[in-house]
């Protein structure tokens, strides 16, 4: 009995990719959920794949992985995947449903050959489940004719595959430009000159003049006149008179 692989995705942790038979539809999830965890950790490029490697734990593509090691960690991660679906996914779902006909023709004229609702049946069963929703909601799946369909699902399957090149494409640009403003931002610290505090004080001091006063040696008899004294930028005068 086949086991299929589940992906445990978080944002905050190396997404896991469990052990078992890979479907399309699995690891198109777990290639969203490393995704999103370079997103939120801020992975660089040149790390990502040595990042997203212990979360795999399919002993065959662990061995892949440990024989191809020095080849692997050097990787992009785009590319990563792309090895990773060539060794370890079925070939595509028009492959498959052209493979399933041409065996049915092989067939012909025995007890085990399927008609039409049975190929359908067949093909159906082994969509991926995003696939399955997109027919789903399609005009294919008031389709009865079994030829239609099979094209109608082929354009399904090539606009998904649009679809999903685009995105992975825009969370890539949004990595490099993080990187990028990330390296920017490090090089103009690294550069730009140490400011130096400059403390510009000025003390404004005003002169204080004042008459002087002239003490002159007089007789008991005489009166003591008091100079008058005037300070700057008064506006008065101030006379002392000796009584």
């Amino acid at each position: 009995m086949f086991t299929l692989t589940t992906v445990d995705p978080t944002s905050a942790k190396t997404p896991v990719l469990t052990a078992g038979d890979i479907s399309p539809g699995v690891m198109m999830d777990f290639e969203n959920a490393a995704f999103d965890f370079f997103v939120s950790k801020s992975v660089p490029a040149e790390k990502q794949v040595t990042m997203i490697i212990p979360g795999i734990k399919d002993l065959q593509v662990r061995d892949w992985i440990t024989a191809e090691h020095e080849h692997i960690v050097v990787l992009l991660f785009a590319t990563f995947m792309t090895e990773l679906r060539a060794n370890y996914l079925p070939q595509d779902w028009e492959d498959q449903s052209q493979q399933l006909l041409k065996l049915n023709c092989i067939l012909c004229g025995t007890s085990s050959v399927f008609d039409d609702v049975m190929l359908r049946n067949h093909l159906e069963a082994h969509l991926d489940d995003k696939l399955k929703v997109k027919v789903r909601h399609s005009e294919a799946r008031k389709d009865t004719n079994f030829k239609t369909w099979v094209a109608a699902i082929h354009l399904l399957d090539e606009a998904r595959a649009v679809e999903n090149k685009r995105q992975h494409e825009l969370i890539e640009e949004t990595l490099q430009q993080r990187q990028a403003k990330r390296q920017n931002s490090m090089q103009a610290t690294i550069h730009s000159p140490a400011k130096k505090a400059k403390a510009v004080g000025k003390s404004t001091i005003k002169a204080v003049a004042a008459t002087p006063t002239v003490i002159e040696t007089v007789s008991s008899d005489d009166k003591i006149t008091a100079a008058t004294a005037v300070l700057p930028e008064s506006l008065g005068e101030y006379n002392s008179d000796s009584h």
